[in-house]
């Protein structure tokens, strides 16, 4: 069956152009992606210190394991981004590194969490995905 995914910006929300407030998906099958965080296979941490270069790293992993299953940014319909002691002025980073991953138009409906820390030390951000995909 084909998966046929809607994004949906309601005039009466802030619309912000890295992620999309409504999305709905049909048919298709759905793909779950646990939370990633910069580190390599062998646990050593990617980007310390570097928000922006651990946030590019995740999402070049996620990309790599969507391809696994056949699915690309466009098919992920909700994403969950935890950082760790988050702050308003991180929002350029978040913006600038969800936009490189999504581009303009195929961005998934998002919730920013703040954390006061992840499992692997020094990791910033944790990303988990939802995706819908032909099945």
């Amino acid at each position: 069956m084909s998966a046929t995914i809607e994004r949906i910006r309601p005039e009466f929300l802030w619309n912000k152009p890295h992620f999309t407030n409504l999305v709905t998906s049909e048919g298709g099958r759905t793909v779950h992606l646990s939370g990633l965080v910069a580190g390599t296979i062998e646990g050593e941490l990617v980007g310390p210190g570097d928000l922006g270069a651990q946030m590019a790293y995740v999402y070049d992993t996620i990309r790599r394991s969507l391809e696994l299953v056949g699915a690309t940014p466009a098919d992920i319909v909700r994403q969950r981004v935890f950082i760790v002691d988050l702050k308003p002025s991180d929002r350029p980073t978040i913006m600038k590194a969800m936009m490189d991953f999504y581009g303009d138009d195929e961005s998934a409906s998002s919730t920013c969490v703040g954390v006061t820390a992840l499992l692997l030390e020094g990791a910033l951000v944790e990303i988990d995905v939802t995706a819908v995909i032909d099945g």
